[in-house]
């Protein structure tokens, strides 16, 4: 389902020690998110237009009504193409930073951590991996899914291996498996 290229980024360098960054968006993801969003310019367009230019009260409250059902519809799918998430830990101050970008506009939900347990993955009820990082007392972030396992395995290995922190297999229901990392003993 997702594709994602990641990279640690050098702690000299740069304030995060981990960044993930989701890949970019496919061109026929971009033109289905660029159709969503004329669709709504258009509609607006038409407000505009009869509610103060050719002025026909029914028509425009038409056209509201539409923007407000079709509208809706039309930027939700057009986030969904176009949206991309990008996740951030800084281990000093134990901040994660999940970063939703559309375009030039991107917003920061900021998670505050007193101390990062361990990453596990494991299988949704859709029948994709996902992958979790919990911290104190049962709390956790989920962070990716992907369509195999051996993804949300290595993608898993590198975040516990990069932070430190024990690994959990809970792809089977109730036969959670703690893994051992190269190099551990």
């Amino acid at each position: 389902m997702f594709g994602f290229f990641y990279f640690w980024k050098m702690k000299e360098k740069i304030e995060y020690e981990v960044a993930i960054f989701e890949k970019k968006r496919s061109w026929y993801e971009l033109l289905l998110a660029s159709v969503f969003y004329s669709a709504i310019i258009y509609m607006v367009t038409l407000i505009v237009y009869y509610g103060f230019i050719e002025v026909s009260t029914e028509i425009c409250i038409r056209a509201c009504v539409r923007l407000v059902f079709f509208g809706t519809y039309c930027f939700v799918y057009g986030l969904k193409f176009s949206a991309t998430k990008n996740l951030l830990v800084d281990l000093d101050t134990n901040l994660i930073i999940s970063r939703y970008i559309v375009g030039p506009f991107s917003y920061d939900v900021k998670s505050k951590v007193t101390e990062f347990e361990y990453v596990s993955f494991f299988q949704d009820k859709w029948g994709e991996y996902g992958t979790s990082l919990w911290y104190v007392k049962n709390r956790h972030y989920k962070m990716y899914s992907f369509e195999n396992k051996d993804a949300a395995y290595q993608f898993s290995l590198d975040i516990s291996n990069k932070l430190n922190i024990d690994l959990l297999d809970a792809t089977e229901k109730g036969n959670f498996k703690w893994l051992e990392k190269e190099g551990q003993k």
